[in-house]
């Protein structure tokens, strides 16, 4: 197939290309160019710079051409999502949106497991810490209203994709890194609240994988899906876990979420609240997935221990707010006395 991908760089997408290139279709790449290119030269595989906020250097990009599909990986507000559909219009074969499961989480109820017809729900009193991204989620639930006013069978087909935090190595949030460099250094962990909200995960290369599969299915043109692993965690029970792949046993300290919302520490504007503190339950339905296209995941531990090893071994650096960790060590003392 001849597939355009409008990203192409990020830490899903360029999963996505790789395994595009490994099925033999020719792969063009849209992107600013910003981003370090970690992939490998390749006949099939095109790279165009140019801004897809520019409706004149999308345009160039198919000429008077076609593609069997475009993946939009970097759509985040609907007027891009609007630009694209207006240029990709009966040129198309399938038009593959990257959304979110923050869809639902900016809801004020959901009911898990989260079914993909969730994402409508009533929007939450705006909520700027929530760890799903408030504005990101309002967005992309935007992004999609705008591509399924104009999905068309026949001139733009459009699916959706929703995945959960995405994990692995490489991956430049670094949310895993936060946990492990904490357990690393064998100090206690701060936990907000009880540590018993459920979430999931997904190991990128199955969430790329998703992506890819839905090409050799017609019956995805039309649907969303949600993509996450099957395992479900606690933070509690998730650090637990890590612990034992490090071989080690974390001693975890909890903290109400009041108190803890007080903090200094409580939010770093470059990280989450400290990642996977979801707050609420956050899992999700895999019943269409695997129905449709046989979804099948990489069990947690694999994955994870291949994440942690590449943290502990090839990766150079701290994890996101590391530096304050000597207060969070403070915080935890003051707590045991």
């Amino acid at each position: 197939m001849k597939i355009l991908i409008i990203g192409g760089t990020g830490f899903i997408s360029r999963n996505i290309v790789k395994l595009l290139l490994e099925r033999k279709h020719e792969v063009t790449i849209f992107n600013r160019g910003k981003s370090p290119d970690l992939l490998k030269q390749n006949k099939n595989l095109r790279i165009i710079h140019g801004d897809r906020k520019n409706e004149s250097d999308l345009k160039k990009v198919i000429g008077n051409s076609a593609f069997d599909a475009v993946y939009d990986m970097v759509a985040y507000k609907p007027e891009e999502s609007e630009n694209a559909a207006k240029i990709f219009k009966g040129k198309v074969g399938r038009f593959i949106h990257c959304s979110t499961v923050s869809v639902y989480m900016v809801s004020a109820d959901v009911n898990c497991p989260i079914t993909e017809d969730q994402d409508k729900g009533k929007l939450m009193e705006y909520f700027p810490n929530n760890p799903f991204g408030m504005d990101y989620g309002i967005n992309k639930r935007k992004c999609e209203t705008v591509l399924w006013n104009l999905h068309d069978e026949k001139y733009f087909p459009v699916t959706c994709l929703r995945p959960t935090f995405v994990s692995g190595p490489e991956d430049p949030t670094k949310r895993d890194y936060f946990w492990i460099e904490r357990i690393k250094d064998g100090k206690s962990l701060l936990i907000p609240s009880t540590g018993e909200s459920r979430f999931q995960q997904v190991f990128v290369k199955d969430a790329a994988k998703a992506f890819c599969d839905l090409l050799e299915y017609d019956i995805t043109i039309g649907e969303s899906y949600n993509v996450a692993g099957d395992e479900i965690f606690s933070l509690n029970k998730y650090l637990q876990a890590i612990g034992e792949l490090m071989n080690t046993s974390p001693e975890i300290v909890h903290i109400e979420q009041t108190a803890f919302d007080k903090l200094d520490i409580s939010y770093y504007p470059c990280a989450d609240v400290f990642p996977f503190n979801t707050r609420r339950d956050a899992f999700f339905s895999l019943e269409k997935i695997k129905k449709h296209i046989n979804y099948k995941t990489t069990p947690f531990n694999e994955w994870m221990q291949e994440t942690v090893n590449w943290y502990l071994n090839e990766f150079d650096g701290h994890s996101a707010a590391y530096n304050k960790r000597e207060e969070e060590i403070k915080i935890l003392k003051s707590l045991s006395n």
